[in-house]
């Protein structure tokens, strides 16, 4: 789980925790933790420290019982990182409530989606030392740097802590995070996050090229993160993918970015770096219907070149087929009937379509939602047959949907051991029916596997 040949011994050690994500049943790929690998970068760039890190997708708790004992004597801290829902908070209390057990453990510093929405409440409970809010990339350096030189944390961007049972807040951080790219793949065994995806390629792998979002979709933690939009340019990316695909004998690659398509000239870039290049590689990545709908007033022939590049799936969140729920409740700043359009551009492209839905917003009536339906329908009579992923509505904290979820009856959790429970893939509100799960599971199609369509 770990790479730690050749570090020289005089420099503290990090230990890196990304906690195990209960996903759906039958989720077949677990990814590279990406949020941990732009910790690490930084740490190792400027000489700061040496780094371990574990994914406790990959290993249980016995794995990181024998972790402790390999690493704990020489660590300067543990970095924790934590999300809303999909268990990651609970498991990552366990992982380091056994680290706490041990004598001698460093402080443990929180940080990750969670903490930047809640962060006082994080930091109030007994496990967690410090947390860090906002981008990683700033505010970690300058925490290892306060640790290793016995200096105030006040002076850490972005951090909040305990102390004498008051909590104590260091300055702002900026919300720019820097350039990204040339992530420390020793740090972990790559070979182990090689999948075999069948709307991509048998060796594909996961990866992440940008940070940050311009759209406002009202539902989204993007909004949460409150951070500038930056990205690797499009020379740097298609030469680091080469050198991954070489390097492992990778096939695919599966852009994790919010949205990929957000620099329109440098998606063209990039595609056009990849047909000059001679790159025998497939792709996908999240698109935003907007982006195609910019290209085409752009003239930009980005499908073209989609397809041209070896794009072969194209993630879209659609959200709702109604226009009002769209407009009003979403803020897509789209139409049903241009994402009917852009999906038909999609598929006569022969590109894979897959597209997200949300049912059971705030104020969603029934026939709204049969609107949604109808249009996964409509949907799917493209060729190629798109997937269709129905998730229901989680009303994650930060986010301005979330407040008109408190209003119209959720509860939220009031601790983090609370929010350990939260499971963004069952229903978390009052108003969503045990029919409404029923439905949208139904309609949920997706290719898991090779010649493998299913729920």
């Amino acid at each position: 789980m770990s790479a730690f040949l050749g570090m020289p011994s005089h420099r503290p050690l990090v230990i890196l925790l990304y906690p195990k994500v209960d996903h759906e049943k039958d989720y077949v790929y677990f990814w590279m933790p990406f949020s941990l690998l732009t910790l690490a970068k930084p740490l190792l760039d400027e000489g700061l420290a040496d780094v371990v890190l574990f994914d406790g997708n990959q290993a249980n708790d016995a794995a990181w019982s024998d972790f402790l004992d390999e690493h704990l004597d020489r660590a300067v801290c543990i970095g924790v990182s934590i999300m809303t829902g999909g268990g990651q908070i609970g498991h990552a209390l366990d992982l380091v409530r056994m680290a706490k057990e041990r004598p001698g453990c460093p402080p443990v510093v929180f940080g990750g989606p969670h903490v930047n929405v809640l962060g006082e409440q994080t930091a109030a409970h007994e496990l967690v030392d410090a947390v860090l809010v906002g981008p990683g990339q700033n505010s970690m350096p300058a925490f290892v740097t306060a640790l290793t030189n016995n200096t105030a944390w006040e002076d850490v961007p972005g951090l909040i802590s305990k102390r004498r049972g008051e909590l104590v807040r260091g300055p702002v951080n900026p919300p720019r995070t820097g350039i990204m790219g040339q992530y420390p793949w020793h740090l972990l065994d790559i070979e182990r996050y090689v999948r075999d995806d069948p709307t991509v390629a048998p060796r594909t792998l996961n990866y992440i090229s940008s940070q940050g979002c311009v759209y406002k979709c009202q539902f989204c933690y993007e909004l949460t993160y409150q951070r500038k939009y930056s990205a690797m340019a499009a020379d740097g990316l298609v030469a680091d993918i080469d050198d991954l695909a070489r390097r492992f004998g990778l096939n695919g690659i599966k852009f994790y970015d919010a949205d990929w398509f957000v620099n329109l000239k440098r998606a063209a870039a990039f595609c056009e770096g990849v047909i000059e290049g001679g790159l025998d590689i497939r792709w996908a990545a999240s698109i935003n219907p907007n982006d195609i709908l910019k290209a085409r007033r752009a003239g930009i022939p980005l499908l073209k070149l989609v397809a041209a590049s070896g794009g072969s799936r194209l993630l879209m969140g659609v959200e709702s087929g109604n226009d009002r729920v769209l407009r009003d409740v979403v803020k897509k700043e789209v139409t049903r009937a241009q994402i009917l359009d852009v999906a038909r551009d999609i598929a006569e492209h022969g590109v894979l379509g897959s597209y997200t839905f949300i049912v059971g917003f705030p104020g969603e009536s029934d026939a709204e939602v049969d609107d949604t339906y109808g249009l996964i329908e409509e949907l799917r009579a493209f060729d190629p047959t798109p997937e269709t992923r129905v998730h229901l509505f989680a009303p994650y904290p930060g986010t301005p949907l979330y407040d008109d979820a408190v209003r119209a009856g959720f509860e939220p959790p009031s601790t983090l051991d609370c929010w350990s429970h939260f499971d963004y893939y069952d229903s978390q509100t009052p108003w969503t029916s045990d029919e409404t799960v029923r439905r949208a599971r139904a309609a949920t199609q997706m290719r898991l596997r090779p010649q493998e369509v299913g729920t």
